[in-house]
């Protein structure tokens, strides 16, 4: 499945730089501005590491980017997590890889004038049998993956609904899983904390005086919500 993504996608960038380098930019800034906005408007913009000030907007510019171009290129399942690119994203990727390949070739085909030019005839032999491999590897991707994680493909989770999940799905015991989640920017947790941190926090907050956990420091306390 990568290995058809990927040719599917490089073919489509060369062809259309051979045909027009500004319509090759304006297919990838498109292709970019489309997920920076997704992002923007789920309030899924800013990564989850607890930075601050222009640090944190700087990390996000790049993370999103190198993020999305890796995905592009590389298909790097392990992206598609919430808190990276996510499912829906991930799943758009792949499918513009696809729809970009046959603009690109119906552009190549109608718009390039050079004296040495591949063929039409070409150019969808080796496109229909790349788009088979990607159909075929896709397939059998759905058909073998365990079934819990096929929703990770297509899903809508952000940074904030997936923490609040993991939090959720932990066990009473497990103080130290969730005092970790807690060092994430407290933007990601701000519209679940009054309903999740804070009663955990105070419910245990004598116990965790008089056990001292390793993970109960200044610096953790310091970074507790109020």
């Amino acid at each position: 499945l990568s290995f058809a993504h990927v040719l599917l996608l490089t073919s489509a960038c060369a062809l259309l730089a051979l045909t027009n380098p500004n319509w090759l930019l304006l297919f990838l800034g498109v292709d970019m501005g489309i997920f920076y906005l997704y992002k923007i408007m789920r309030g899924d913009f800013f990564y989850f590491l607890n930075l601050a000030g222009a640090v944190r907007f700087v990390m996000a510019i790049s993370e999103r980017f190198c993020v999305k171009i890796m995905v592009n290129f590389t298909m790097l399942i392990q992206l598609r997590h919430p808190q990276e690119m996510g499912g829906l994203p991930f799943l758009v990727s792949i499918l513009t890889s696809v729809v970009g390949s046959f603009v690109s070739v119906y552009a190549y085909s109608t718009y390039y004038n050079e004296d040495v030019k591949l063929e039409y005839e070409t150019l969808q032999t080796v496109l229909g049998s790349l788009v088979a491999i990607w159909f075929v590897s896709a397939v059998t991707l759905a058909l073998f993956i365990k079934r819990g994680y096929l929703h990770t493909f297509y899903g809508m989770d952000t940074a904030s609904t997936f923490n609040r999940k993991a939090f959720l799905h932990l066990r009473e015991d497990q103080d130290l899983e969730k005092s970790e989640l807690i060092t994430i920017h407290p933007d990601v947790y701000k519209a679940w904390g009054d309903e999740l941190i804070k009663p955990w926090t105070i419910n245990n907050w004598n116990r965790w005086e008089e056990e001292k956990p390793a993970w109960f420091t200044d610096t953790w306390i310091e970074g507790v919500p109020n």
